[in-house]
This record gives C-alpha cells, structure tokens and sequence, in this order.
C-alpha cells in the first residue's frame, strides 16, 4: 500500500503544469500556433520590480536586488475586462530571464503569448482581480524568450 501511494505521489509531482516549471523548454522563435493567442507588440516600460518614489533611472545592481517589471502595448489576456490594463510580466531577483528582461528597452518589438489566466475560486475573482494572467514572451532583437505572470501576487493574493 505504501508503495502504490509513493508511486502516486512520485506521478503527480511529475505531471506537474507546465507554469509551475522555472524553466520551461518552449521552442525557441515566435510562436504561429492557432491555439495560442499571441500579439506582436513593443515594450512599453522596464522597470526594477521594486522602485523607488520619482526613480527615473535604473542600475543593473536596482534589476539585481528586486527582480524586473516588463509592460507592454497590448492588452492581451487582460482586456476587456480590464479596459485600460495591459500586459506584462514581473519576475523575482534571480529568476530565469531576468537577464533578456533586464536588457530590453521602450519600443523593442516582441511578440506576447498569453498562456492563460486564474480560474475562479472562494478568493480569486478573475473577473475582479486582474492578477496572475501568465505570458510567454519572444524578443525579436535578442533572439530570446522569456514567461512569467503579470504581477507579483496571483489572483486573489496579498
């Protein structure tokens, strides 16, 4: 019996989503599947996750200690719903991409993959909360890729 419940156990651990993975291994290039939406877009504003009031300028040691905030110029996964919100991606310091995410600029061309958002449970409203929309995000100049979700909290979070 206790073998049949680690096995379980070892099968579940292993088919876990493939969001919960730090890195996933996602083909490489834009994306031209059907079933995924995606939009190309420009990168709107990049950010230290944490900031300071009135901050305008950014060090790499700012992308180092707070992790990395990414905007972008389409409302992909979030409207209409949310009529003025728009995509983007938060990380953590020391998440996989911060590095590509870090060295983007306002204007570079990407495409943005929405990979799906919360669904409704006793505290998270998807209709409400806008939180933990996920991305999978491409960036033509560097020729790289990054995902992650569009906030710090999920849905229905601190």
């Amino acid at each position: 019996m206790v073998r049949i419940l680690t096995c379980l156990a070892l099968a579940a651990a292993t088919t876990a989503p493939a969001l919960a993975d730090d890195n996933p291994d996602y083909l490489p290039g834009p994306w031209h599947f059907r079933a995924v939406s995606c939009v190309d877009t420009t990168v709107t504003a990049v950010t230290p996750r944490l900031e300071s009031a009135g901050q305008t300028t950014f060090t790499a040691e700012d992308f180092k200690q707070s992790g990395v905030a990414v905007t972008f110029a389409t409302g992909l996964g979030i409207q209409p719903l949310f009529a003025r919100g728009t995509a983007s991606v938060v990380h953590y310091q020391d998440s996989a991409g911060n590095n590509i995410m870090a060295a983007e600029h306002r204007g570079d061309r990407v495409q943005v993959c929405y990979l799906g958002g919360p669904a409704p449970t006793k505290y998270c409203n998807p209709d409400q909360d806008d939180r933990g929309r996920n991305y999978r995000v491409y960036d033509y100049r560097q020729h790289q890729q990054y995902w992650g979700g569009n906030s710090e909290h999920d849905c229905g979070g601190a």
